[in-house]
C-alpha cells in the first residue's frame, strides 16, 4: 500500500480539496480528522471536527482511542487500497496517523501550496475563522 499525504496548517483548505486530490492520485481512500473516507462514504471512525474540545479533537485526529484504531484497521482491511491519502497539519502528524495506523509511512508529501494558490488558502482561513465553516470530504 502507497500512503500519501497533504499537509498544512488549519483551515487551509485541504479537507476541501481532498477528494479531488484522492482522485488525481488514484487514492481509494482519505484518513482525514480520524475519518476513513472512500469517495464520498465516511467508512469508520469519529470526526475531529465534531468533538466539543480542542483536546478531544486532537485526540480524534491522531487516532489515540486503540478502539478508533481497530475499527479503522478493519476498515482498511476490508477496503484494501492500494493507495491512501492522509490529512494533517504536518508531515510528522501523518506519519504518526500513519504509524498509529499500522501503515507504511508517506512515501510522497504534497503541501497545500502544491496543490491551492495564495488567494484559494487566504480565502480558506478566512472562512475558518469568520464562519467556523469545517469541511468533510465526504
Amino acid at each position: 500500500m502507497q500512503v500519501i499525504s497533504l499537509v498544512g496548517p488549519s483551515g487551509t483548505g485541504k479537507s476541501h480539496r481532498a477528494a479531488n486530490i484522492a482522485h488525481q492520485l488514484e487514492a481509494q481512500a482519505i484518513i482525514d480528522d480520524g475519518l476513513l473516507i472512500q469517495g464520498n462514504r465516511i467508512l469508520a471512525g469519529s470526526s475531529a471536527k465534531r468533538q466539543p474540545t480542542r483536546i478531544g479533537a486532537i485526540k480524534s485526529a491522531l487516532f489515540i482511542d486503540d478502539n478508533k484504531v481497530q475499527e479503522i484497521k478493519k476498515a482498511l482491511s476490508d477496503l484494501a487500497p492500494d493507495k491512501v491519502l492522509i490529512l494533517g497539519t504536518s508531515r510528522e502528524m501523518t506519519e504518526k496517523i500513519a504509524s498509529r495506523l499500522g501503515l507504511p509511512a508517506p512515501c510522497k508529501v504534497l503541501n497545500i501550496e502544491d496543490v491551492a494558490s495564495e488567494k484559494e488558502i487566504r480565502k480558506a482561513k478566512y472562512l475558518r475563522t469568520q464562519f467556523s465553516k469545517h469541511v468533510i470530504p465526504a
